[in-house]
């Protein structure tokens, strides 16, 4: 009678931890399914040229629990789409940090062996930008200091001919 019991306890248990997994199973399921579905609504977006539509989507599949496959494609579009075409700062901090979580949650994916001459890249960016804006600078400061040489010169030039005729005058004067 205890045997039976326990063999009943046994069996209850083992359905139960069959039905809590099988529900896993199914809520997994249910949730690949629909970041999957978020990530095709975004390519269509894209391809209809609504990048802010296609944006949230790849956000919200972000957002969500990591699904190799999914999650991976939408870090590395998501970073694409994120790059300013005015090169701010801020923004290409942010494509840099998507590609940097791309690399370290799914080191093996395809996406992030493409994402890795961009993230390089954008990593780089803001040295060379710094070094690029510094170089205007001293071109600009270069053009000034030129400019107003050549007002110096042309000014110099002026008293010259100045002094040319002064001398000339002064000659004529001294002669009797």
């Amino acid at each position: 009678m205890k045997t039976a019991r326990l063999l009943l306890i046994a069996a209850m248990l083992g359905t139960m931890t069959a039905c809590t997994t099988l529900q896993k199973t199914i809520e997994l399921q249910r949730q690949r399914s629909l970041q999957e579905e978020r990530l095709e609504t975004a390519r269509t977006l894209l391809l209809k040229g609504d990048t802010d539509g296609a944006v949230r989507q790849l956000r919200a599949v972000v957002a969500a629990k990591k699904i190799k496959g999914v999650t991976d494609e939408a870090l590395f579009r998501l970073a694409l789409l994120t790059i300013p075409e005015d090169f701010d700062r801020e923004e290409f901090t942010q494509a840099a940090n998507l590609l940097e979580r791309l690399r370290k949650e799914f080191p093996s994916s395809i996406w992030t062996a493409q994402a890795a001459p961009l993230a390089s890249f954008l990593t780089e960016f803001p040295s060379r930008l710094q070094a690029s804006t510094e170089l205007r600078r001293q071109i600009k400061s270069l053009k000034d200091v030129n400019l107003s040489l050549t007002r110096e010169n042309k000014e110099l030039r002026l008293n010259i001919e100045k002094l040319k005729i002064l001398d000339v005058e002064l000659e004529k004067k001294t002669k009797p």
